[in-house]
């Protein structure tokens, strides 16, 4: 299967676009229960994924109201540092983006735009 590939550079996201934009988790995950429901992640023994495709997915500590909150502040100052990538077939968000938090930490994570309310 090819990769995608990098397209062009494009306009940058409208304020209004950031401000959209939230971190939403996924139970893929997650091992404990979190804001949106039920753990998805099945590990082994060891704590490696054992579910068919889903080998190489990271535990995301992050499961409280709280830790959401703070999870898409990062998401908003990724989309306004340009700390993101676009490949072909996105629409409006870049598919790829990453934050560095204060201990040096790094997040990537993946970016979509929701329907708003």
């Amino acid at each position: 299967m090819a990769r995608p590939t990098q397209i062009p550079e494009r306009v940058p996201l409208s304020e209004a676009e950031i401000t959209a934009a939230c971190y939403v988790g996924s139970g893929e995950h997650k091992i404990v229960r979190w804001w949106g429901g039920m753990p998805l992640a099945r590990l082994d023994k060891y704590g490696k994924p054992t579910r068919p495709k889903k080998e190489l997915t990271t535990i995301c500590p992050k499961a409280t109201e709280n830790e959401r909150d703070t999870a898409t502040k990062w998401v908003r100052d990724a989309l306004r540092n340009h700390q993101l990538r676009y490949f072909e077939g996105d629409k409006t968000f870049p598919k790829h983006i990453w934050y560095r938090d204060e201990n040096g930490q790094f997040w990537f994570g993946f970016a979509d735009l929701a329907p708003l309310k």
